[in-house]
């Protein structure tokens, strides 16, 4: 495996929302992806469910901080456990579009440093555009 594009995702008492941010990613399109689940010691199931995920998905890997680190530092520690040149961070009670890394690789092929793209707010009375930017 050569994976393209790293999925960061810190983990912090997510229990209720893990399966199914983890669910969006290993069913993307793009398939050359591997995702790292940064465990910020939480105190509930969540790690549980990430290894089972693991055992049946060979692009999951498990980071495991030794305390608390918070979300930012949560997400360097996955940055720099990455085989990729390109990184996607996806906090761990959200979920992507099916074909979201399709369209960042394919984007990383134009001259960037940097890319960001949309993202719904989902609630309420269904979903809401919230924010709305382009590489």
């Amino acid at each position: 495996m050569n994976p393209k594009i790293s999925l960061v995702v810190p983990v912090y008492n997510v229990e209720k929302y893990i399966a199914e941010c983890l669910e969006s990613l290993i069913n993307q399109s793009f398939k050359d992806i591997e995702i790292i689940c940064v465990d910020d010691c939480g105190s509930d199931r969540s790690v549980e469910i990430i290894e089972s995920y693991a055992k049946r998905d060979p692009r999951i890997k498990i980071i495991r901080n030794k305390k608390n680190l918070s979300l930012f530092q949560a997400r360097m520690q996955g940055v720099l456990a990455q085989s990729t040149d390109w990184t996607l961070f996806c906090d761990s009670d959200d979920f992507l579009e099916p074909s979201a890394c399709e369209e960042f690789y394919n984007a990383t092929q134009g001259d960037f440093d940097i890319i960001s793209a949309g993202c719904y707010r989902y609630g309420g009375g269904g979903e809401n555009l919230w924010l709305h930017t382009h590489a």
